[in-house]
């Protein structure tokens, strides 16, 4: 097995995965929407190289970005860097054969973020 986990702690950064609660009914049966939930993280977050962008023929933007975690996360996510959005998109399962997880981060327009 490939042990990357220390390489990736040394360039890691700090980044916020926001989990949705589940909302709850109250006594009248109306539904109450629950508050987010901020769990901070780290991982290497990456610029998506040029080669990468020609290959997928604009499905990638120079906005998007190539996360690099421990952390095992579920594809639309929502995960906050530098004061910008991102959705998770497209993880890569190495289990079997590393110790890190690889990820395509989506960037959310700022004229629509998600709440």
């Amino acid at each position: 097995m490939f042990r990357f986990a220390s390489t990736v702690r040394r360039y890691s950064v700090s980044y916020t995965l926001i989990r949705a609660n589940d909302g709850n009914y109250d006594d009248d049966g109306v539904y109450h929407k629950g508050a987010p939930e901020s769990i901070p993280l780290r991982g290497s977050i990456q610029p998506v190289g040029a080669r990468l962008l020609q290959l997928e023929g604009g499905r990638y933007t120079e906005d998007d970005r190539a996360l690099y975690t421990t952390y095992a996360h579920e594809n639309g996510e929502i995960i906050l860097y530098k004061g910008h959005q991102y959705t998770v998109n497209d993880g890569d399962d190495r289990a079997d054969y590393c110790d890190t997880y690889k990820f395509m981060l989506k960037r959310v327009s700022t004229h629509d973020p998600i709440p």
